[in-house]
C-alpha cells in the first residue's frame, strides 16, 4: 500500500514538473519556472518529513517547527534568510547545525507556516510555503495537508 502510494506520488510530481517546464518554455520564463519547481520540491519534502512526525509531539511555536518522528528522528524546520532550513538532531530550536535546503538567489522564501489540528483519532497538518522568484519577481504559494496518525 505505502509502494504504491509512494509511486502514485512520484508520478504525480514528475507530471507536475513536465507541466511547469512546458509552460515556463511557452512563457519564456525559465527563472521562474526553476523557482516553482525549488518551491514545489521543498513544500513536498516537508510535506513527506511531517507525514512520518508524531502529532502529541510536534511543537510549532517559536522561532522554529518541531516534528519529532514516529522512529525517535528529532526533525525541525525554520526560515532564516529568506533560506528553508532542516535540522535533523533538533530536541529544541538550536543555533548551530541547520542546513539549508534552499537559496536565495534560487528561491527566496518569505514564509513558511504550519497548523496542526488535532483529533481522536488523527491530526490534520496543514503546510503552507510562500516564496518569489528573485530574479522576475513571480511569487509562488503551495498548500498540503498531512493526516498524521497517532501511534498506538
Amino acid at each position: 500500500m505505502m509502494v504504491a502510494a509512494s509511486l502514485g506520488l512520484l508520478v504525480v510530481l514528475a507530471v507536475q514538473q513536465t507541466w511547469a517546464w512546458q509552460l515556463g518554455q511557452q512563457l519564456g520564463s525559465g527563472e521562474s519556472t526553476k523557482a516553482f519547481l525549488t518551491a514545489q520540491s521543498l513544500i513536498e519534502q516537508i510535506a513527506q518529513d511531517a507525514a512520518n512526525a508524531n502529532p502529541d509531539a510536534i511543537a510549532l511555536s517559536g522561532r522554529c517547527y518541531l516534528l519529532p518522528q514516529h522512529d525517535g528522528r528529532l526533525l525541525a524546520y525554520r526560515v532564516k534568510n529568506r533560506q528553508v532550513q532542516r535540522h535533523t538532531l533538533a530536541p529544541h530550536c538550536p543555533e548551530r547545525g541547520w542546513q539549508s535546503l534552499s537559496h536565495y538567489h534560487d528561491i527566496a522564501v518569505d514564509e513558511l507556516v504550519m497548523q496542526l489540528t488535532p483529533t481522536a483519532a488523527a491530526a490534520l497538518l496543514e503546510l503552507a510555503l510562500r516564496a518569489k522568484s528573485p530574479r522576475d519577481d513571480s511569487y509562488h504559494a503551495f498548500k498540503r495537508e498531512v493526516v498524521l496518525h497517532v501511534a498506538r
